[in-house]
C-alpha cells in the first residue's frame, strides 16, 4: 500500500513540475538624480512576460504606498536576440521609463 501511494505522490510532483519553467528575470537599477528606476529584464519571451508581472507588480505597490515613490519599474524584452550592452540597457531603461505615463 505505501509502495502504491509513494508512487502516486512521486508521479503527481513529476506532471505538476513538468510544465513550469524557470523564468529567468535579471533587474538593474538606473540612478537619475535622486530617483531610481529598475528595470526588469526578459532574455525569452517567457522571461519578458515574467518581468512585466514583476513590474506591475512593483509599480501597483509604489502606487499603492508600500514601495518607495522614488524608484519605479520597467520590463525590458530582450528576447529578440540582440544581446545589449551595460550602455544600451542602460538607454533602454531610461527610454521605458520615459515613455511610461504616471
Amino acid at each position: 500500500m505505501k509502495r502504491i501511494i509513494l508512487t502516486s505522490v512521486v508521479a503527481a510532483i513529476g506532471i505538476a513540475c513538468i510544465g513550469q519553467a524557470q523564468a529567468t528575470v535579471e533587474s538593474y537599477t538606473v540612478d537619475l538624480n535622486g530617483y531610481a528606476v529598475i528595470g526588469f529584464v526578459g532574455n525569452t519571451p517567457a522571461d519578458y512576460a515574467h518581468a512585466q508581472q514583476q513590474a506591475k507588480s512593483w509599480e501597483l505597490q509604489r502606487h499603492l504606498m508600500l514601495k518607495p515613490q522614488s524608484i519605479k519599474a520597467v520590463a525590458i524584452d530582450q528576447s529578440e536576440g540582440v544581446a545589449l550592452n551595460d550602455a544600451q540597457l542602460r538607454d533602454a531603461i531610461v527610454k521605458a521609463a520615459l515613455a511610461k505615463t504616471p
